[in-house]
C-alpha cells in the first residue's frame, strides 16, 4: 500500500520530516472550543484561508496530530488531496507559529534540503522555498515554503506527494510553488486573527478534526489506576489483565506514594500468559528496606543487578522460588526526585538471571528509564508522580475498586 509521508510544519521543525506514530489516543483532535484563545486563530480558519488558495477537491480535512512536544503557540492542519483506499493522498500542511522556530529557519542542507531565498511583499518579513528530492522506492519529496514575519511569526506550508526531482519551481505538480506561496502570503494568515477571519473558519464545510485540547499535555498528580496503566501502556498484552486495585504496597512506600495492582490473568482468549500480580508503584524516596542504592538492602542484594540509566540506577533484583514459596522480582528506577518500582510476583520465580529476566519481560526495563520523545517509549514519562492530563483518561484495563 502506497502512503504519503506526513509533514511536519515547517515553521517549527525547520525541516519536512516524518511523524511517528504512538499508540493510544493522546493527541487526536477534539472539540474544545472553549478552549481556544479569544483572537487566536483557530484550525479550521487556518485551513478556510488556505482552501481559498488551494484545489477545493480534498479527501480530508483536518488539525494536525499533537503530541507533548507540540509548542503551544502553533496551530497546524492537514489538507488530504486523492485518498482512494489503496493510497492516503496527497498532504499539504498549514501550520501558523507566534514564535520563530528553534533553529531560526536555518536551512538543514545536512538532511539533504535545498533553499532559495524568495522575494516578498510582506513588510520586513523573509521567505523561502525548501525542497528534498525523491529517494527512489523509498521518498517522492517534499516541498514547502515558510514566511518568516518581523517578530518571529511564522507561516509556513508544506506538500508532499508528488515525485520531486528538482528545484520544485520547474516542476508541473498539482499544486504549484505559485499556491503555495499565495497561501503564506495571506494576510489573515495571523496566530491573532480578525473576527472575520474566525468566522471564515466557522463556515468551512466537511470539516473533520476538532481543535486539539490545549491543555491536553498539562502535567498533573498521578494515580494509583494512571501509573499501572501506563506500565500497561508500553508492555502491552492488555487482554491479559482482569483489572486494576490499589496496590495493597503502597503504604510500604510512605503517605506520598501512589500504587496500583495489575491482576494479569489467563482466559480462554488470552493464554500462555502465567497468571500474576504486579505491582506498579512511585514515591518521592525509596523506603527505609530499599535505600537509594536497592542493591544494598538486605532484602534484595543477594540476586541483584544494577546498570546505569539515563534517568538514575536501573536495578532489577529477585528471588527465586525455593519450597512453597514462589519468589519474586523487582523493577525499579532510581530518579533524582522519585523512585519507581515495579514488583512481579506469581509463577515460580528462576534462579538465573536470564530466565528470571525473561519471565518478567525485564527486557523491556527501558520503559522505567527512557525520557520519553521521539523514538523512546513516550509512556514513560507517565510511569511517574506525575502524568500528562490526557493520559488520566485513557483505560485501557478496568479499575476494580
Amino acid at each position: 500500500m502506497r502512503a504519503a509521508r506526513a509533514v511536519r510544519p515547517l515553521a517549527v521543525a525547520g525541516v519536512v520530516g516524518l511523524l511517528v506514530g504512538v499508540s493510544g489516543c493522546s493527541g487526536q483532535a477534539v472539540d474544545a472550543g472553549a478552549g481556544v484563545d479569544p483572537g487566536r486563530i483557530t484550525h479550521r480558519a487556518v485551513a478556510a484561508v488556505a482552501l481559498e488558495h488551494l484545489p477545493a477537491d480534498t479527501s480530508s480535512r483536518a488539525a494536525s496530530y499533537t503530541d507533548e512536544s507540540t509548542p503551544p503557540e502553533q496551530v497546524s492542519v492537514d489538507l488530504r488531496y486523492g485518498t482512494d483506499g489503496e493510497y492516503d493522498g496527497d498532504l499539504v500542511n498549514v501550520a501558523v507559529s507566534a514564535q520563530p522556530p528553534e533553529d531560526a529557519g536555518a536551512c538543514r542542507s545536512e538532511l539533504g534540503q535545498h533553499c532559495v531565498d524568495l522575494p516578498t511583499d510582506v513588510k520586513n518579513a523573509k521567505m523561502q522555498l525548501r525542497w528534498t528530492e525523491e529517494e527512489p522506492e523509498e521518498d517522492p519529496g517534499v516541498v514547502g515554503v515558510v514566511l518568516l514575519r518581523e517578530g518571529g511569526e511564522t507561516a509556513s506550508i508544506g506538500y508532499a506527494g508528488p515525485t520531486i526531482t528538482g528545484d520544485p519551481r520547474r516542476l508541473d505538480m498539482p499544486v504549484g510553488v505559485e499556491e503555495l506561496v499565495a497561501v503564506v502570503e495571506d494576510p489573515r494568515l495571523r496566530y491573532q486573527a480578525t473576527s472575520s477571519t474566525l468566522a471564515l473558519g466557522e463556515e468551512l464545510d466537511e470539516w473533520e478534526g476538532g481543535e486539539p485540547d490545549p491543555t491536553a499535555y498539562e502535567l498533573v498528580p498521578n494515580t494509583d489506576h494512571g501509573i499501572a496503566q501506563a506500565y500497561v501502556g508500553g508492555r502491552g498484552g492488555y487482554g491479559y489483565y482482569q483489572g486494576v486495585i490499589r496496590s495493597p504496597l503502597r503504604d510500604q512506600f510512605g503517605a506520598d506514594a501512589i500504587g496500583g495492582r495489575l491482576l494479569q490473568r489467563s482466559s480462554p482468549d488470552f493464554t500462555g500468559m502465567p497468571d500474576a500480580d504486579i505491582d506498579v508503584l512511585a514515591a518521592p524516596s525509596p523506603p527505609a528496606w530499599m535505600t537509594r542504592e536497592p542493591c544494598s538492602a538486605p532484602a534484595l542484594r543477594k540476586h541483584c543487578v544494577t546498570t546505569k540509566g539515563e534517568r538514575g540506577p536501573l536495578v532489577f533484583a529477585w528471588q527465586p522460588a525455593k519450597g512453597d514459596d514462589v519468589g519474586w522480582a523487582w523493577m525499579i528506577s532510581v530518579r533524582e526526585k522519585e523512585v519507581v518500582a515495579v514488583r512481579y510476583q506469581g509463577p515460580r520465580m528462576p534462579a538465573g538471571h536470564d530466565d528470571a529476566a525473561a519471565l518478567t519481560e525485564w527486557y523491556q526495563g527501558e520503559q522505567l528509564d527512557s525520557k520519553g520523545g521521539e523514538g523512546e517509549s513516550e509512556f514513560a514519562d507517565d510511569l511517574s508522580l506525575w502524568c500528562d492530563r490526557e493520559h488520566l483518561d485513557a483505560r485501557p484495563v478496568e479499575q476494580l475498586d
